[in-house]
């Protein structure tokens, strides 16, 4: 269904005042050359990526995906319309077409426990799921709702059908490593331990006392006192664990016994990486290399839970920014001037998962207002792939192997756009197993937890977008 935004979109295209947003190679200097001659033989044209029920112009993907365990899918930026809607689509399809059984997404774990039981039947409203079992604002976005009613309302008819059902994951720190994370993972350890032992849970809460901070979303330096509390009490709920493990999963089940020890795993990654993040760190991006690094490091490890979680059979779409999910180490643009480089979480996977992972990178042109105006970038991915003419597709890389001419071309460093008004440097043929192409990109829409029947724009609602980032995407 279209949204109020988009269908004045296509109206004001109707008038002329979006022709060079849907022109084809608006702002790209197209020459042909070896690698636009391969590409255009080997993309995949999508027909769209809104999440209609005909999904047979994803067929191909089924050879691409093949027998990956996991897919890593990024996104250029947050918080834009396609990438989101083609996500829901291609879910859509690994589940019913490649038995996929979950989704991780770059949102808080601890949170996603409240959406993950949800989707699992659970009785909270779809509002408050959207309020408090995703980080930040990607509750409001519709469409990220939609994703999770899908999901959902999958999980429903799987018995009758005889499917597995399927799950939900955050591979974050708690709260995207906010202020508040770090209570947030304790209050959910602590609520879980006082299922079979409510007086030892109290006695661990009085002795925190006051000393995590709550209700606060900045990303700033967790105090030290506050850091030393949180050290100290992740052991000591761990012991209470496993001395009350038969008890607490005979309250609840060894499922959710798992997933709150992994939860306080977590809560010591939060941990680790407020040790090594400093005010310096937080206001300029050359000293922000060791934070950035030790939470990307930190969701590769989340994601290699979720693949053990999902057993033997279980199969995983995991859904980031672009700068996450690609095998690097980031660079380039507002990220060129770093001291230390860091891995990010694609490069951990790669190493974890092999040729049973699928990277693919999400690329774009072109944006629509309120988001910001693309960077003019020289010879860049998204120009040469706008040149190939189709308005949206997928291009697998890994044949271009065989190619000599295309892979000279994917074997050098090339900007992609980031966060639309920045880039970054990568070398495609590591980097990526696959690249999607959107023409360009419209906001998401964005709906209030009071009003959730008056939507706003997601660029007009944050103003204009921040042009300081912290671990590759907008502060917000």
């Amino acid at each position: 269904m279209l949204t109020v935004l988009r269908e004045s979109l296509m109206t004001a295209a109707g008038y002329g005042l979006l022709a060079i947003f849907l022109a084809p190679c608006a702002g790209a200097r197209c020459q042909e050359d070896a690698f636009s001659r391969w590409a255009t033989a080997h993309a995949v044209a999508l027909a769209t990526v809104e999440p209609v029920s005909d999904l047979s112009d994803l067929l191909p993907l089924k050879r691409v995906v093949g027998t990956s365990r996991v897919v890593a899918l990024g996104e250029a930026t947050h918080g834009a319309h396609e990438p989101l809607a083609l996500r829901n689509r291609l879910l859509r399809f690994l589940v019913e077409q490649m038995g996929f059984t979950a989704i991780a997404l770059e949102s808080g774990f601890t949170e996603s426990s409240i959406t993950q039981a949800f989707i699992a039947g659970g009785p909270d409203p779809l509002q408050r799921v959207l309020r408090d079992g995703l980080s930040g604002e990607r509750g409001r976005y519709r469409e990220n709702r939609e994703l999770i009613q899908w999901m959902r309302d999958y999980n429903v008819a799987a018995p009758t059908a005889g499917h597995r059902s399927i799950r939900f994951y955050g591979i974050d720190l708690p709260a995207g490593n906010r202020m508040s994370g770090a209570s947030l993972a304790i209050e959910y350890a602590l609520d879980y331990l006082a299922g079979a032992a409510p007086s030892l849970a109290n006695r661990i809460r009085l002795s925190l006392g006051e000393s995590l901070p709550r209700n606060d979303w900045r990303w700033d330096v967790l105090p030290r006192p506050a850091l030393a509390a949180l050290e100290r009490t992740i052991p000591e709920i761990a012991n209470a664990m496993a001395t009350n493990r038969d008890s607490l999963i005979a309250h609840s089940s060894a499922a959710e016994y798992r997933w709150a020890l992994q939860n306080l795993e977590v809560a010591s990654q939060l941990a680790r990486c407020q040790r090594v993040t400093t005010p310096t760190s937080l206001e300029n991006m050359k000293y922000a290399g060791p934070v950035i690094g030790c939470r990307d490091e930190a969701m590769a490890q989340n994601v290699r839970w979720v693949v053990e979680n999902e057993g033997p059979q279980g199969r995983v779409l995991v859904f980031a920014h672009n700068n996450h999910v690609m095998n690097w180490s980031e660079d380039g643009g507002y990220w060129a001037g770093m001291q230390e480089k860091p891995a990010m979480m694609g490069a951990h996977l790669r190493r974890a998962f092999g040729d049973g992972l699928l990277i693919v990178a999400t690329s774009s042109a072109m944006a629509s207002a309120p988001l910001p105006t693309p960077e003019p970038l020289e010879d860049s991915i998204d120009d040469a792939l706008a040149c190939i003419g189709r308005t949206n597709m997928f291009l697998d890389l890994r044949p271009a192997r065989e190619d000599e001419a295309a892979r000279a071309w994917l074997s050098s460093q090339r900007p992609l756009h980031a966060n639309i008004s920045t880039h970054v440097l990568i070398t495609p043929a590591t980097a990526v197993d696959g690249l999607l192409f959107l023409r360009g990109l419209t906001p998401a829409i964005l709906y209030s937890a009071q009003t959730p029947e008056q939507p706003t724009p997601a660029g007009e609602a944050r103003g204009a977008v921040a042009q300081t980032f912290v671990g590759g995407e907008q502060k917000q």
